[in-house]
C-alpha cells in the first residue's frame, strides 16, 4: 500500500492547514482522520494500523503562517517518492534554551 500523497492532495492538505482552523484542530488531534477527510484512501482504511499510522502524531502544529510560508517546500517533501520513509515535520520546533 502506498502512502505517497499526490500533489493535489498535498496542496489541499497544506492549504487547509494554512487557512482552516477547524481542519487544523482535527489534524492536531487525529492526523489520520484529517487525511481521510481529504480523500486519502489509505487513511480511511482502518483495517491497517501498522507502519506510518503508528508514528503519525502531532504534539504542536506549526502556525498557519509558517505552513503557508513553507508551502512549496512542504509540497515537494510530502510528494517525494520516498516520503513514507522520511519524517515530515509540520510541528513547531522547541526553542533552544540559551546557555546560562
Amino acid at each position: 500500500m502506498s502512502f505517497q500523497l499526490s500533489e493535489s492532495l498535498a496542496v489541499q492538505l497544506l492549504d487547509r492547514l494554512g487557512n482552516d482552523d477547524a481542519f487544523r484542530t482535527v489534524f492536531a488531534a487525529d492526523p489520520r482522520q484529517a487525511l481521510a477527510q481529504l480523500g486519502f484512501a489509505p487513511a480511511a482504511d482502518l483495517t491497517v494500523s501498522e507502519g506510518i499510522w503508528k508514528c503519525l502524531q502531532v504534539s504542536e502544529l506549526a502556525s498557519k503562517e509558517a505552513v503557508l510560508a513553507s508551502r512549496n517546500a512542504l509540497i515537494r517533501q510530502v510528494t517525494a517518492e520516498k516520503a513514507a520513509q522520511h519524517p515530515i515535520s509540520l510541528e513547531v520546533q522547541p526553542k533552544l534554551r540559551a546557555a546560562a
